[in-house]
């Protein structure tokens, strides 16, 4: 490999080009350098690399085992068999992930896992990437049936169903499938029925599994970590994306993954997803930061708001606000259990913004109360307005209250809070205040 090939980083489990950016002075280059060759990175110990104190906060939380792949593959077999439904086909993609298959980008070729509700469940996807598809397999190797560039994936696909002990029925397709998929397995055979997997595959993503439950526990719990680490980089002056990057360079040395980050400061935080003008940060700004990652395939989403300076200094108004949005959010926890509709810790929310004096609709608070959180970062269930489904346990979303007022500020607190047996587990500390932001 070229460049500095793969240099590993004291502190840092990942290679270079995901590990955190270290200054000049900690990495040097063994010269002289014979061409075509590899640099040699070597670590000057007297340095310290950025935010070394959260190397291996993700260890010892183990990733989805063979056996849970398994089980959900047979967990999908039955609610074929009690619906007399035929199969299921999924594209890549979130639902092909957890059913074990490999990690794969979505282009005009299709790939697709068919589960027959009796039978083998197989791979379809292009010949010519046999060899990467099994480079990259995910947490189960399924048997391969390759299309060349002059056949019908589509056909393929139902094909292995004729080879199964599936019956002939309907088939339940994966509820992302893009369209041109669905109307080619439409075409290929219109006598079978084709509907979404809304009740099959959806269900049992939505309960997450104690492992699961572990995964995402701890990805959120290191995220807030990485936030109040990152929080002491903050100078006057420092621009929007210059603080994006150090939030970023945080949770990658905690071992995240696939990380994101949207840094507003100020009034900038009134537009709950920003605009394209950015900031300097000026002393007594509020600062909200909505920022997240991946560990093992599952996300993290954490919104803290604090001030810069001294939370002292915060105006009335301000502060008034925050407290409003942290009661909120109080409020909404506290409505969370099995059994309640999610249209209903929503309204719980809305109801202390509205008894503080703001709009409880959409005018001040923008948004949905909270989204579900999992292999993807927005999934089922949504707390929101008329929506229908009663909790379960095992059900996680995000608790995200939050007040803009545009030319003033916009203040949002998000945490990641699991349905218990009895209750709700929030996942790492709760913001306490504008002195202790970060629990």
């Amino acid at each position: 490999m070229g460049g500095l090939g793969a240099v590993t980083l004291a502190g840092c489990r990942t290679t270079q080009g995901t590990c955190p950016p270290t200054d000049g002075a900690s990495v040097k280059p063994i010269e002289p350098v014979e061409p075509n060759q590899p640099v040699i990175a070597v670590i000057d110990p007297s340095v310290a690399l950025p935010y070394a104190e959260l190397a291996g906060a993700c260890e010892g939380v183990p990733a989805i085992t063979r056996a849970e792949y398994e089980a959900r593959i047979e967990q999908v077999r039955a609610r074929l068999h009690q619906r007399r439904l035929a199969a299921v086909i999924v594209e890549s993609g979130p639902d092909m992930l957890w059913l074990g298959g490999p990690r794969w980008g979505r282009s005009e070729r299709a790939l697709l896992l068919v589960i027959p509700v009796r039978g083998e469940a197989r791979l379809v996807g292009p010949a010519f990437e046999a060899g990467t598809l099994k480079a990259r397999a995910g947490g189960l190797d399924f048997p391969f049936d390759p299309w060349d560039e002059h056949e019908d994936p589509h056909a393929l696909a139902l094909a292995a169903l004729a080879d199964s002990r599936s019956p002939r029925g309907t088939v339940v397709v994966g509820s992302d499938t893009r369209s041109f998929v669905v109307e080619g397995l439409r075409r290929t055979a219109p006598r079978r029925g084709f509907q979404p997997a809304t009740d099959v595959i959806e269900p049992l993503r939505r309960r997450k599994s104690p492992a699961e439950l572990a995964i995402l526990r701890r990805v959120n719990e290191v995220t807030k970590r990485a936030i109040a680490a990152a929080a002491t980089r903050l100078r006057e002056g420092m621009q929007e994306h210059g603080f994006a990057a150090e939030m970023s360079a945080a949770l990658s040395a905690a071992g995240l993954t696939d990380t994101w980050v949207l840094p507003l400061f100020g009034p900038n935080a009134a537009y709950p997803h920003g605009t394209p003008q950015g900031r300097a940060l000026a002393d007594g700004d509020l600062v909200l930061v909505d920022t997240g990652g991946f560990l093992h395939g599952y996300a993290s989403d954490i919104t803290r708001t604090w001030a810069f300076g001294d939370p002292a200094a915060v105006d009335d108004r301000r502060r008034a606000a925050w407290h409003t949005v942290r009661a909120a959010q109080a409020a909404a926890l506290a409505a969370i259990r099995p059994g309640v509709r999610c249209a209903e810790v929503d309204a719980a929310a809305r109801a202390v913004i509205a008894a503080a004096g703001f709009d409880g609709d959409y005018r001040h608070f923008t948004h949905r109360l909270g989204h579900g959180i999992g292999m993807q970062v927005h999934e089922p269930p949504y707390l929101v307005r008329n929506a229908e489904h009663r909790l379960e346990p095992g059900n996680t979303m995000s608790n995200e209250p939050g007040l803009y007022l545009p030319g003033e500020f916009g203040i949002r607190l998000e945490d990641i809070v699991a349905v218990t047996e009895d209750g709700a587990e929030v996942f790492g500390p709760l913001a306490e205040s504008l002195e202790r932001p970060f629990g």
